[in-house]
């Protein structure tokens, strides 16, 4: 073995990756802006979950006590934590509020509540949930339920404590959930599924068209039709044609593998569900399309999957919700075509949304692909030539 051989080749290879500034600057500039992402999102400040109450409580009259509210109680209790943002409701506009998305749940506290709880020593508690999201769910359900807690505890001086252990072992306090979306049958998989889908259709997609694309450039094939009298946008066509066509058998076997084969539970159309995964492999199709027009060789195409693909994970609302995000961030997420389809399969199938309610969702798929598309048109000949 000899020492310098090694050396001498080390130093080729070294030199050789310093004249390629592409790929120096992707090898510096990708690390830093996913570091910097993470950061942002992992140090942000837990957003409290909006909670809207309809109270209603008239309360009782007490002999020496005077009027108590348990209602009211209630309601201080849940403002005292930090987990909860309390918005007061009326009761006519619950189920609009829950499904606009502007509360997370409701409490509804009917006239009759502290009078109940006289008579039964039980407070019964009417929540109602948006229920998309089931983890969610069960922290709602769970804080409420200790808030009310908190608000009996300091009620055995009036008279109206929770009777002894002997007489009534269960809690004071009994919760009934109703869910405006999903359901108790869904579990965290559920709720996973539709941002898990729309990442492996893109990111395989993306890449089989990358690859593709950078390889009939490398072979002068693309020069070859350049000098025919086929135009830039038939020969981007094409190929979105072709290479498409394979992208739709990619993203049906992960699709329908999801949905059949690890028993995902899912409301809406399922032909909707398969418009929303093409349009998004449309997306990856031209984004792969538009990125190889940069990539001289595999290497950089390797570099471009953290550059293109993390940052929409990151903000594209599948593991962080957008409006959960800091602030500052919160316009780049509009900016991925990503959080566009994560939004579509999660209204399809957790809440079972039709085309009316998410067709906004699906038009900016369609401008992304025809966008991207023409970025490809533009670019292709300055790189071929």
């Amino acid at each position: 073995m000899n020492p310098s051989r090694i050396f001498l080749l080390a130093r080729r290879v070294i030199r050789q990756v310093l004249r390629d500034h592409r790929t120096v600057g992707l090898m510096l500039f990708v690390p830093i802006l996913l570091l910097t992402l993470g950061a942002l999102l992992f140090r942000a400040e837990p957003q409290p979950t909006p909670l809207g109450v309809v109270n209603q409580d008239q309360g009782v009259a007490m002999p020496l006590v005077g009027a108590l509210n348990l209602g009211e109680r209630i309601v201080t209790a849940l403002n005292d934590g930090d987990f909860f943002a309390v918005t007061l409701l009326e009761a006519d506009e619950v189920e609009a509020r829950l499904r606009d998305g502007t509360v997370q749940g409701a409490l509804l506290l009917p006239p009759e509540f502290t009078t109940r709880f006289q008579a039964t020593r039980q407070a019964e508690l009417d929540l109602r949930l948006e229920g998309s999201n089931p983890s969610r769910s069960l922290q709602i359900k769970a804080r409420v339920t200790e808030a009310a807690m908190k608000a009996l505890a300091g009620l055995a001086s009036s008279g109206l404590g929770a009777q002894s252990p002997a007489v009534a072992p269960e809690l004071p306090v009994t919760v009934t959930a109703v869910y405006l979306f999903a359901g108790e049958t869904f579990d965290a998989m559920d709720y996973i599924a539709p941002v898990y889908i729309a990442l492996l259709a893109m990111f395989f997609v993306f890449l089989l068209t990358c690859v593709s694309f950078l390889r009939e450039r490398s072979q002068g094939t693309m020069e070859r039709l350049l000098a025919t009298p086929a135009t830039r946008l038939e020969i981007v066509l094409g190929y979105m044609l072709g290479l498409g066509s394979f992208a739709l058998a990619q993203v049906s076997v992960i699709l329908f593998f999801t949905i059949w084969a690890l028993k995902i539970h899912y409301l809406g159309s399922l032909w909707l569900l398969f418009v929303v995964v093409a349009l998004l492999a449309l997306v990856g199709v031209s984004l792969g399309m538009l990125a190889s027009a940069f990539a001289r060789n595999e290497f950089q195409v390797v570099q471009f999957i953290p550059l293109l693909i993390f940052p929409q994970v990151l903000l594209g609302g599948t593991v962080w919700a957008v409006e959960e995000m800091p602030q500052m961030l919160r316009p780049f997420a509009y900016l991925l075509p990503l959080t566009y389809a994560n939004w579509a399969l999660r209204d399809v199938m957790l809440k079972g949304f039709g085309l009316a309610d998410i067709w906004p969702n699906l038009l900016l798929l369609c401008l992304f692909v025809i966008v991207l598309t023409g970025l490809g048109v533009l670019t292709m000949r300055r790189e071929t030539a």
